[in-house]
């Protein structure tokens, strides 16, 4: 029991949640892409996700599995999330799809959100009040009877599935 409650705690400080067997979480890779959606114990992904390309702004919400090959019917939003396409097995087809039509497909309640080069703040290197100023925020969360392991609140990467 104090072995299942342990890995709990391990995989929700990584900012993994398990529900009813299936682990939802994040994958950041090196090309500064993201997976977000169901992943398996080893954190790959297994299911439905979105995946958001870094270079281009655009993301794909689909179900993948672990070697993010797309599977069946999905959606790609363009990178200002204005316009979308159908895709089937990874791969464009038809034309452009209305945005309520391409939420309804893709399953999720709302567009994702924007991630791309151009939305991440450059990295300013280190700030000595920068560091004094995220120290009290701890602080003060941890006073406050608060978790310490997801500040800014949830990630809005992660879909939220209709």
């Amino acid at each position: 029991m104090q072995s299942q409650l342990a890995s709990k705690q391990v995989l929700q400080a990584a900012g993994i949640e398990s529900k009813g067997g299936i682990y939802v979480g994040t994958n950041l890779y090196s090309t500064g892409d993201m997976f977000c959606g169901a992943i398996d114990v080893s954190g790959r992904p297994a299911g439905r996700g979105i995946l958001y390309y870094f270079g281009s702004g655009d993301c794909d919400v689909a179900t993948f599995d672990a070697t993010l090959n797309q599977i069946g019917e999905g959606v790609r939003f363009a990178k200002d999330r204005d316009l979308a396409y159908r895709l089937f097995n990874g791969q464009l087809e038809g034309g452009s799809l209305d945005l309520d039509e391409a939420l309804e497909i893709s399953g999720l309640q709302e567009t994702p959100a924007l991630r791309s080069a151009d939305s991440i703040p450059i990295c300013s290197g280190f700030d000595p009040a920068r560091y004094k100023q995220t120290k009290a925020w701890f602080a003060y969360r941890k006073l406050s009877g608060l978790t310490n392991e997801q500040p800014a609140g949830p990630s809005p990467y992660l879909p939220i599935w209709r």
